[in-house]
């Protein structure tokens, strides 16, 4: 090809676009431009795969050509003279015609070259025919991660129209999240437009402590975060995957699946440093209309004593406006409900905001409760109840349920018990009270950490002095049942063959003793369910499971000592 040639330079994302690797393979870059395309294909597999995908092409059609194209072209007539000009002017009198048929003038052009045939410039432009209609025509290229992020971002968080009125668009997200064997389903929302407050992710690994919906904006956020990533996008059908990759980072590699028609997120997964996975899979995706609610009619003695204004004049500027409701109490509310009615133990439910309102929303566990709480709810002012009743497939994933492995292995304590409870009723019913007791003891531990996740230091000072008594009343009521339940365990260690380590260090503040205490009774409930129970072990033998029992225990009994004096005076604080 006779055309000035410039210095190779890569595209924006470090790669070489389709000219220059056609180039490489047609060996018509300078040799230092060709080095630098070849090394750069010895160390990027996306590259090279393109590269490979080119050479397969030009093989296809050298193929066609000559096995199935040319013997089947009839032989030219002798005299050929002018067949070039006639076909110029025949092709100039014919109406404009698109970009395809142009392309296919300057094959034309090629083929009927009188004497030799350039066949290697003629392959080369039908190969950049080729691309050219396979990767932009008819397979749109791979988008930068930023780009492909800010499509996926606008899918799932619309901008709201000024033609929206005074309705709202709220959104509604279900979700599953799996790690290992244990799976939950939840539920969340979010206003159209508006930036996701929830979004931002925690970076832990526990799937119960995970709050943040599957959404591109968290995805985002994490990547933004990071000062070292690699970024690789691949579409397999009608699915992008976007994978960002780490080594400075608790998550060391994350991707996101998206359908390549609207760019509409549908799957999520993460790996952690201690290689703990997370699934994220979208159940549901809807945007519903909330219109403003309208004004409630005054009754007749209240308009009685309203004062008049003829319509279309405004009212005078001392008229007496409602302040809106303060949100935070509202929901500081809801939780003291949620507390007296003890719905908040056992149920999966996530609080949000919308304009001038608190929801609730998330899967219950029984019809009788749904109904109990939708009526208790509703009735309370600027609140919103939304939850739903689980499906027959995931009935077993709602609430905070145990995990159970799918082949159940043999209790670390089964002899032990067997020994100490002859009676098979009397195994069983020793091996219920010590779950019920782990259960009841991680139910309020959860609890206790929801509130402290939600009510830090900044939160609580916005507080009404008797919201902020109420705050600490469920602390010391979760606490003392805690206590409690903890307690009933002591029959199982009665049994148990060896001593703990020792309790662990007690932290300084109150809140980091309640998310320690949290810590602690969820490694308590694993090891109780594996050692009565007969779920895994991770390898472990009973002396080891029993003795790290028993320091989760001591360090429990620890920080409730550390916490016995909690109060609204903020105590150890």
């Amino acid at each position: 090809m006779n055309q000035e040639l410039k210095p190779v330079s890569f595209a924006a994302d470090g790669h070489p676009d389709e000219d220059q690797l056609l180039l490489a393979l047609e060996q018509e870059l300078p040799p230092d431009d060709a080095a630098r395309v070849e090394k750069h294909l010895g160390n990027c597999w996306s590259c090279r795969a393109r590269c490979e995908e080119m050479q397969r092409g030009i093989l296809a059609f050298v193929e066609y050509r000559e096995k199935r194209y040319l013997p089947l072209v009839p032989t030219p007539p002798d005299d050929t003279s002018g067949f070039r000009d006639r076909l110029r002017n025949f092709l100039e009198e014919s109406s404009p015609v698109g970009l395809l048929t142009r392309i296919w003038r300057v094959l034309i052009g090629f083929v009927a070259l009188q004497g030799q045939v350039k066949w290697v410039s003629a392959v080369a432009a039908t190969m950049a025919s080729i691309i050219f209609w396979v990767y932009v025509v008819g397979h749109p290229g791979v988008m930068a991660a930023s780009e492909l992020l800010t499509r996926a971002m606008a899918a799932q968080n619309p901008p709201v129209s000024a033609a929206t009125g005074m309705s709202r668009h709220i959104v509604h997200q279900r979700m599953q999240i799996r790690s290992g064997n244990q799976t939950v389903v939840r539920d969340f929302q979010w206003t159209a437009g508006s930036p996701i407050s929830q979004a931002r992710w925690n970076g832990q690994s526990d799937l119960l402590s995970w709050s943040a919906p599957m959404t591109a904006e968290g995805f985002a956020g994490w990547r933004d975060s990071l000062r070292v990533k690699k970024d690789t996008v691949k579409r397999a059908g009608d699915l992008l995957t976007l994978d960002t990759a780490t080594s400075q980072d608790l998550i060391r590699d994350a991707w996101i699946v998206m359908r390549a028609g609207d760019f509409h997120p549908v799957e999520q997964h993460l790996r952690f440093a201690n290689d703990q996975r997370l699934d994220f899979v979208e159940l549901a995706f809807e945007i519903d209309d909330e219109p403003q609610p309208a004004a409630e009619p005054l009754s007749a003695a209240a308009a009685a004593q309203a004062p008049f204004h003829p319509a279309g004049v405004p009212p005078p500027p001392n008229s007496a406006v409602p302040p809106p409701a303060d949100l935070d109490e509202v929901e500081l509310q809801l939780h003291y409900t949620l507390f007296q009615h003890k719905w908040d133990l056992g149920e999966d439910l996530v609080m949000g905001r919308t304009s001038g309102q608190v929801t609730l929303s998330g899967v219950v566990s029984s019809r009788e409760r749904e109904e109990e709480m939708r009526a208790t709810l509703n009735a309370l002012p600027n609140v919103r109840f939304l939850g739903e009743l689980p499906a027959a497939s995931d009935a077993h994933s709602a609430g905070l349920v145990r995990a159970v492995p799918a082949q159940r292995a043999t209790p670390l304590l089964k002899d032990v018990i067997e020994r100490a409870f002859p009676s098979r009723d009397g195994r069983l019913a020793f091996t219920d009270q010590c779950l019920a007791d782990s259960d009841a003891a991680l139910s309020h531990a959860w609890a206790l950490k929801k509130l402290v996740d939600r009510y830090g230091e900044s939160e609580e000072q916005l507080l009404k002095p008797d919201s902020d008594q109420k705050l600490f009343e469920m602390l010391r009521a979760h606490l003392q049942e805690l206590n409690g339940a903890s307690h009933g365990l002591s029959p199982l260690f009665d049994l148990l063959p060896s001593r703990g380590a020792g309790a662990e260090a007690i932290p300084a503040t109150w809140r980091a003793r309640i998310l320690a205490l949290f810590s602690a009774v969820q490694q308590q409930d694993r090891l109780v369910s594996s050692l009565v129970a007969g779920s895994q072990s991770d390898g472990q033998n009973l002396v080891t499971v029993s003795s790290n029992l028993r320091t989760a225990h001591e360090t429990i009994y620890a920080l409730l000592g550390g916490l016995k004096d909690l109060n609204g005076d903020h105590v150890a604080k």
